[in-house]
């Protein structure tokens, strides 16, 4: 497995540029969203010779829960779809998708208790389009405490721990080996950190991390340890952190791997400007998710992906955003540069992304915004069953946001989207909708 430490560098070049403003905070209690909506596709495989019209009518129901306080804090956001496809391309169903936090202070600002659940929709396998019957729902469960000896007024040693579950739904069990394939897992976690305080807004910590992970049905045992030192400044409108040390990963009855561990985040708003910077270098397994995770990459990564595989796969990613109002009054540009690479110590599904996208709307009247979206993708798969292969993606629409009151909104979207394989995977797709939400805070 190679060592691709130099995106990372490249990261850590670009440190200075790191971005965007904090959003507004949102209101505390529990929130309800009712929606409905029909969207229409003339390619619903995304297949340029099984070309198929479908329409999708659907109906939303979300729950919310916002809390935040000294002792207890808690943050929940699901929602449930039904939907229902004309011309069956994939069966009418319920998929019900979201995440939920819940952190209790059992003695202020030493011990803390959490338990958080997120459950998503994962592609079964990025080299394939993203559609219904290309996905899974992922379950991931993770709870335990955090507590902090005081050493001194500015230094703090933090002990952690964690175990994590992470399954998928029966519902999504691969039809032809009817099985997870061992992807269900538990990862217990253990870490110390030694927290020196600079100042009210700088902080310096040294930190180990140790992880066991167990696949069901399978004898498979993977280690994971990290060693790292972190930065961290928080100030009102910005901050940044870099974490910089070693990982190795174990498996049982193989050898080991080492490889380089780097993070760098940050954010800045000036004035009308606001960037955004997240890098990551490390190793990690197939089982937690590797792909389409990043808050930042909009539209130019494909959603989160499982293989039916048991892997050690060292990660490189960054995104870079930047986003300006400055043009005019009504106006808001936002453009956005990513890089993804994957690779898999032992199995050949290695693969590299990049691409950039843009975005840019103008507020009609106070109530009408419209909005126009591009996007461009590179994808490559230098092991592919059939050969190396590259794809280039390209997306484009228009959409129009009316917001009739305080709770009701109506959405009218249209895009058209383009793939260009060197394997004979191409195809082109128009698809469009409407959608109404009401939302009750």
């Amino acid at each position: 497995m190679k060592r691709p430490v130099t995106s990372c560098l490249v990261s850590l070049a670009l440190f200075g540029m790191n971005a965007t403003a904090a959003p507004p905070p949102a209101k505390q209690g529990p929130s309800v969203v009712i929606g409905a909506g029909v969207d229409q596709t003339d390619n619903a495989y995304k297949s340029s010779n099984a070309e198929q019209d479908e329409t999708k009518e659907y109906l939303n129901l979300g729950l919310g829960y916002l809390r935040s306080g000294q002792l207890l804090s808690a943050n929940f956001d699901y929602n449930s779809e039904f939907a229902n496809y004309e011309n069956d391309t994939t069966d009418d169903d319920v998929v019900v998708t979201g995440s939920g936090s819940l952190a209790w202070s059992a003695l202020p600002d030493r011990l803390q208790l959490s338990v958080s659940h997120q459950r998503s929709e994962q592609l079964r396998n990025s080299r394939d389009p993203d559609i219904r019957n290309n996905r899974q729902l992922r379950n991931i469960l993770s709870a335990g405490p955090a507590f902090t000896a005081r050493l001194s007024p500015v230094d703090d040693l933090v002990f952690t721990g964690r175990l994590t579950q992470v399954s998928y739904d029966k519902s999504s069990v691969d039809a032809e080996s009817g099985q997870h394939a061992g992807r269900d897992s538990d990862r217990l976690q253990g870490g110390v950190a030694w927290q020196h305080h600079l100042s009210k807004t700088d902080n310096l910590s040294a930190n180990y991390q140790h992880a066991t992970t167990e696949f069901d049905g399978t004898d498979v045992e993977m280690t994971f340890q990290q060693v790292f030192a972190s930065y961290d400044v928080r100030l009102r409108n910005s901050g940044y952190n870099i974490a910089l040390g070693m990982n190795r990963s174990e498996r049982k009855g193989s050898s080991s791997n080492d490889g380089f561990y780097g993070q760098v985040g940050g954010d800045l708003g000036i004035g009308a400007h606001r960037i955004r910077l997240v890098a990551i270098n490390q190793l990690t397994d197939s089982s937690m998710g590797l792909g389409g995770n990043s808050l930042l990459s909009g539209n130019l990564s494909p959603r989160d992906n499982n293989f039916d595989v048991i892997d050690v796969v060292e990660r490189s990613s960054l995104d870079l955003n930047y986003g300006y109002d400055g043009i005019c009054e009504r106006c808001v540009l936002d453009l956005g540069l990513r890089y993804d690479e994957q690779d898999f110590e032992t199995e050949p599904r290695d693969q590299k992304s990049n691409g950039i996208n843009g975005s840019f709307g103008y507020r009609l009247t106070p109530t009408l915004k419209a909005s126009l979206r591009g996007s461009y993708t590179e994808i490559e798969f230098p092991q592919d069953s059939t050969g190396a292969r590259k794809d280039k993606r390209k997306q484009a629409g228009a959409s129009l946001d009316w917001t009739l009151s305080r709770q009701l909104e109506l959405r009218f979207f249209i895009t058209q989207e383009s793939r260009d394989s060197s394997r004979g995977r191409d195809y082109d797709e128009v698809f469009g909708g409407i959608s109404a939400n009401y939302t009750y805070r």
